[in-house]
């Protein structure tokens, strides 16, 4: 991602009301969630730097103290008999019907796995391209 487009989205998200923001996220507690979980893919660990979390479009992304309740219930519910079958995906949110979303690991695509309608959805081919579609369109 460019200095261009970073500093579009950027301007994009700030101008979002406060209440739809969340604080932006330390190299300390970056690199404590990493101790804990996995790596922060690169485009995500800059958004989470430089804006925090908050509303994306019609999703609410986790901010770094989400993100860790995330990956605990997330991994919690992908072993329990009958839950969710995504794998290699590093989740970053939860969407509006309580469906996880995330970046999947081997090609970068942001996907989502529907639990009433079955099945793991594209949702955008990279997380910037989530972001400037919602952000920026």
């Amino acid at each position: 991602m460019d200095a261009s487009l970073k500093s579009k989205i950027v301007d994009a998200f700030r101008a979002l009301p406060a209440g739809c923001r969340y604080p932006v996220a330390s190299e300390n507690e970056l690199a404590a969630f990493e101790a804990d979980y996995a790596p922060i893919p690169p485009d995500f660990r800059w958004f989470l730097t430089t804006c925090g979390g908050g509303t994306v479009g019609c999703d609410w992304v986790d901010d770094i103290n989400q993100l860790r309740d995330s990956h605990h219930k997330f991994n919690a519910e992908s072993s329990a008999e009958g839950g969710w079958t995504m794998r290699d995906v590093f989740v970053i949110g939860w969407d509006g019907s309580g469906n996880p979303f995330g970046i999947h690991s081997p090609t970068g695509k942001l996907i989502v796995e529907d639990h009433d309608f079955g099945g793991v959805h594209d949702m955008a081919e990279s997380f910037t391209d989530f972001l400037v579609g919602r952000l920026l369109s």
